[in-house]
């Protein structure tokens, strides 16, 4: 029997701020990786592209695409800064909400209280996370505010509805429904900021729900075990996967 192990570490400084790092450490043959991949990411991502995953595909690039349109429309709109939909300090606080450490958070207390959607919560936010820097870095489209040629799709959006799909998938639309508007809310704010064009977010927004979807409909063989250490100043969740 191969054992695969992560363990998370939540090492606490003088100062009382937290950091985290993540090893994982294959105890038993070399092919614990392997055994991960065929039990566990490829089921999600072979199966993902099935009729509703096309379904998904399908609208987010015709919306994608009807958004572009309204781009430079929607950037025109916000150089007057009387007319943008949200504050500065408003909208900042949408993009803290989709930088990935708020759904990170949320999937780890998963871990301990609801240890398989966790899983799947996890899973959906590292496909999506893939997906946005290969795309990202092929594309090179150029921010509105002409940072950098990161701009398709948001990373911010397709965090946040990740994070919201695999929410939704997992509780219903008690936690689905505040959980898009959430997703939303990040999505605006990146417009609002011109850190994005309108279709950026669209598409970021289905590449989320894609891989969300995906991860909660084709989760893998799910035999887990959740250990919760201390050790001197760190806190240490040990994860175990046995395939």
């Amino acid at each position: 029997m191969r054992i695969f192990s992560v363990f998370l570490f939540m090492l606490l400084g003088m100062d009382g701020s937290c950091g985290l790092a993540e090893e994982v450490a294959p105890v038993g043959d070399s092919n614990a990786f392997t055994g991960f991949w065929e039990q566990e990411i490829k089921p999600t991502v072979v199966n993902s592209f099935d009729e509703g995953g096309r379904m998904v595909f399908l609208t987010g690039a015709v919306t994608t695409i009807v958004a572009r349109q309204y781009d430079q429309t929607v950037f025109n709109h916000n150089q007057i800064e009387s007319d943008r939909w949200l504050e500065h300090r408003t909208a900042d606080f949408g993009g803290w909400l989709g930088s990935g450490a708020p759904g990170i958070a949320i999937a780890v207390t998963q871990l301990f209280l609801d240890t398989p959607n966790g899983v799947r919560h996890g899973k959906a936010i590292a496909l999506t996370s893939v997906s946005h820097i290969t795309m990202a870095t092929l594309v090179r489209r150029e921010r509105p505010s002409k940072r950098n040629k990161l701009s398709f799709p948001s990373g911010h959006a397709s965090s946040a509805f990740a994070t919201a799909s695999s929410l939704a998938y997992a509780y219903g639309y008690k936690a689905g429904i505040p959980a898009y508007a959430a997703a939303s809310f990040v999505a605006l704010s990146r417009v609002n900021e011109n850190i994005h064009w309108l279709s950026d977010v669209v598409a970021g927004a289905a590449l989320g729900i894609y891989w969300g979807r995906a991860s909660a409909l084709y989760p893998g063989k799910e035999s887990y075990t959740i250990l919760p250490m201390v050790s001197g100043d760190a806190t240490l969740l040990t994860f175990n996967m046995e395939f």
